[in-house]
């Protein structure tokens, strides 16, 4: 069963559930990760379309105090958003705290340089119940003459913390190359290497701005057939990897 770890929904800057829902249907995709996107921290929306529907639908909320962080989580939200240095408030390593004692996820944005610090690498260290899931590949940028290239190997030491994953999208922001991305390619190559594909999933973006048709398809069709996933291999990435993490049961045991 095919899983999307990081779909924003909900109006007025995403269309709306029920658009995807009919994306899901047309696509094969049987879950999604629906993740709260910047700059909102109303969690509502998100929260009545997990309620609705658990089996297929985890969520990852967004807030702005360490004071708040509880309240989503005990309503249901499987993690929080969080930047690697903490929230806004300047509680700092805080909304850690609270994700590791509930054993949640913090789904965790750029930018890069301070993904690969070895205080980030610190605070997760000190937190094995904490489960942290990079995304966009740690916001990592592609392009030549990006000083993340450098730094990619940072990147790759986090997997020796064994409560770290890695999430492969955002090519269509980050990537230098178009479609199918090759510039990509061999960075992904590592990074299965180091995390494995039991820490590896995927997105296909969506939610992307100007997405045309066909182009979702074609994100489960690299994924699935062209980037060398073996059967295994793929089953992970593109689906148990997020099920497992997230805590959709029904999706893991369709992925059996």
């Amino acid at each position: 069963m095919i899983v999307d770890a990081h779909v924003h929904a909900g109006p007025p800057k995403y269309a709306p559930i029920e658009r995807y829902r009919a994306t899901m249907a047309a696509s094969g995709i049987g879950g999604a990760v629906l993740v709260q996107h910047l700059g909102n921290s109303d969690n509502r929306y998100l929260l009545d379309a997990v309620r609705a529907d658990p089996a297929r639908f985890a969520g990852v909320a967004l807030v702005d105090r360490a004071d708040d962080a509880e309240a989503p989580l005990a309503a249901g939200f499987a993690g929080l958003r969080v930047a690697p240095g903490g929230l806004p408030d300047g509680s700092g390593a805080a909304v850690f705290d609270v994700l590791a004692a509930a054993g949640a996820v913090a789904s965790v944005t750029g930018p890069f340089a301070d993904v690969v610090s070895d205080g980030f690498a610190s605070v997760v260290a000190a937190r094995p119940r904490l489960h942290v899931r990079l995304e966009h590949l740690g916001w990592f940028r592609y392009q030549p003459g990006s000083p993340d290239i450098h730094a990619f190997d940072r990147l790759l030491a986090l997997a020796e913390l064994p409560n770290v994953s890695v999430m492969w999208s955002g090519f269509f922001a980050n990537a230098g190359t178009p479609y199918p991305y090759p510039d990509a390619r061999p960075y992904l190559d590592r990074c299965l290497a180091a995390f494995g594909p039991e820490r590896t999933m995927w997105s296909g973006d969506w939610n992307r701005a100007g997405l045309a048709a066909g182009e979702y398809d074609a994100a489960v069709e690299l994924a699935s057939s062209s980037w060398g996933l073996d059967g295994a291999q793929a089953a992970d990435v593109l689906g148990g990897t997020a099920a497992r993490v997230f805590g959709l049961s029904a999706a893991t045991e369709g992925a059996r």
